[in-house]
């Protein structure tokens, strides 16, 4: 066959086809084959086939990647042409392009990659954050971030993320843009229970002044286009996966189907999180209520009956003859004031296990029943003063029970370690409303200057339900008594926001 009978019929076929030289360059290509090299055949002859040619080489068909002009690698399969002999030197190997395939086959294994985690014993932020990053994987991803709710309430967070850097700010960025008037479109995502693709959005971001804190941060990457994706459970979104995509193909059927996908994961691992946090939380419930019965049917019963048998000691001393009767009636005096104190511990501990105070009553009225509780056994004053609408603002429960076990525990301690005769409290948000400070301040005997760095148990446990929102606690000495301060962020996003889907 000569040269001008077989280049027309090979160039007539879909199916890419080169002419390899012995020296491994490319000697001819058809139009396909040139649109799946992303050249011009002029261009391509001379430089090096992607191809391996060897002689005597199994038949069948072989993978290989190209690089064309900088772009993302292209996958090819490709077969020589053993038995065709057009009368020209050179191996004849026919290719097409499996780039999409391929990359397929990584979504598949990263489905069931995350699959497998999933359904390990690793932390929900271990396996959102493992998914991130298989998600991350995939070609013509840039960044991946992964929200969810905090299990039992509204408080949106960052569980899973990859591509960006200082992902500590993310939030106080994106809270700073949608208090200027930007859209959130995760929250829309959300809202809408549906997939939310929104084209050129860096370039929109970029653009306009209400994401102007955000410009930075959504510099870092290049990227176009925009992807949020809710994650869904028993229809009830539970967060989503947003995906910056990189120039190129953008959010083609394919990578949309995957997302999906991956989204669905991620919701069967928040959703299955979620019911071990429940469970827990019922089986606490359960186990403070029978200690409270324990203690209250038992000890209490015992620490009276202890207290009855001093009185009767302190009558018994009244009939006796000095010295005995002055002795007697001393220990009589002593055991009466210990089974006293440890009463009043033990009512305390009796009612802090009980079912949350302002879970029943609401913040307000708990606060304020706690004061008038302790000025009543006590004898100290109290002054009070609570941000009216914080319970109005912040829907969710566990952050309302920890502003008020903060503020308990803060105020007995006041009151069993410092003597005061005045504890001054104040809960009050800042001016942007995003963060509350907690002041509890007494006038009594005040603490030595390693306060700080005590670890008594009052403490650790102040520490621990600030800490749980990201906040913190500090004691301090003041001119006169001591001052605990607790900052914690407040949860941003209302139950009413999350239906609604707007920001």
């Amino acid at each position: 066959m000569t040269t001008d009978a077989w280049e027309p019929a090979l160039d007539g076929l879909p199916t890419g086809v080169a002419l390899v030289g012995a020296d491994g360059t490319i000697r001819w290509v058809n139009r396909a084959g040139a649109a799946v090299l992303g050249g011009t055949r002029r261009l391509l002859a001379g430089v090096r086939a992607p191809f391996t040619v060897e002689a005597g080489a199994e038949p069948g068909e072989s993978l290989c990647t190209w690089l064309a002009d900088a772009q993302s690698p292209r996958w090819l399969a490709y077969t020589e042409g053993a038995d065709v002999h057009l009368g020209v030197e050179g191996t004849l190997v026919v290719f097409r392009d499996v780039t999409e395939q391929q990359q397929q086959h990584r979504r598949v294994a990263a489905l069931a990659r995350t699959a497998a985690s999933t359904a390990s014993n690793s932390s929900l932020e271990e396996v959102l954050g493992a998914m991130a990053a298989e998600i991350q994987l995939s070609p013509g991803i840039a960044g991946t971030q992964i929200m969810t709710f905090a299990p039992g309430g509204d408080r949106l967070q960052l569980m899973g993320s990859a591509g960006f850097s200082d992902v500590e700010t993310f939030f106080d960025l994106l809270m700073a843009s949608r208090d200027r008037g930007a859209e959130l479109a995760t929250l829309r995502s959300m809202g809408e229970r549906r997939q939310c693709v929104l084209p050129g959005r860096r370039a929109q971001m970029l653009a306009d002044p209400n994401w102007e804190p955000m410009h930075a941060y959504v510099s870092q990457l290049d990227w176009e286009d925009f992807v949020s994706t809710p994650l869904l459970s028993r229809g009830k979104a539970l967060g989503a996966l947003n995906v910056y995509l990189a120039p190129g193909p953008g959010a083609t059927p394919v990578i949309l189907d995957f997302l999906g996908a991956m989204a669905e994961q991620a919701a069967l691992a928040v959703d299955y999180a979620t019911l071990i946090h429940e469970e827990r939380d019922a089986v606490r419930r359960e186990e403070r209520k029978r200690l409270a019965r324990d203690l209250h049917d038992s000890v209490v019963q015992h620490v009276f009956s202890i207290g009855m048998q001093a009185k009767a000691l302190g009558g018994i001393a009244r009939r006796l003859t000095d010295p005995l009767a002055p002795r007697v009636d001393a220990v009589a005096t002593e055991v009466t004031g210990l089974v006293d104190a440890v009463q009043r511990d033990l009512r305390g501990v009796v009612l802090a296990l009980q079912p949350s105070v302002s879970a029943k009553l609401g913040l307000l009225p708990a606060l304020h029943a706690l004061a008038e509780g302790i000025e009543r056994r006590h004898g100290v004053s109290v002054d009070l003063a609570v941000d009216p609408l914080l319970e109005e603002d912040v829907k969710e429960p566990a952050f309302t029970e920890d502003v008020y076990q903060i503020i308990s525990e803060a105020l007995h301690n006041a009151v069993k370690h410092a003597a005061p005769t005045l504890v001054r409290v104040s809960a009050w948000r800042e001016t942007d409303r995003r963060r509350l400070r907690i002041d509890v301040v007494d006038d009594g005997l005040g603490v030595p200057t390693d306060a700080a760095e005590r670890s008594g148990y009052g403490l650790v446990s102040m520490r621990d339900r600030a800490s749980r929102w990201g906040g913190s606690v500090a004691v301090t000495a003041e001119k006169r008594g001591t001052r605990v301060r607790a900052e914690l962020p407040v949860p941003y996003v209302g139950a009413e926001q999350r239906d609604k889907g707007t920001a």
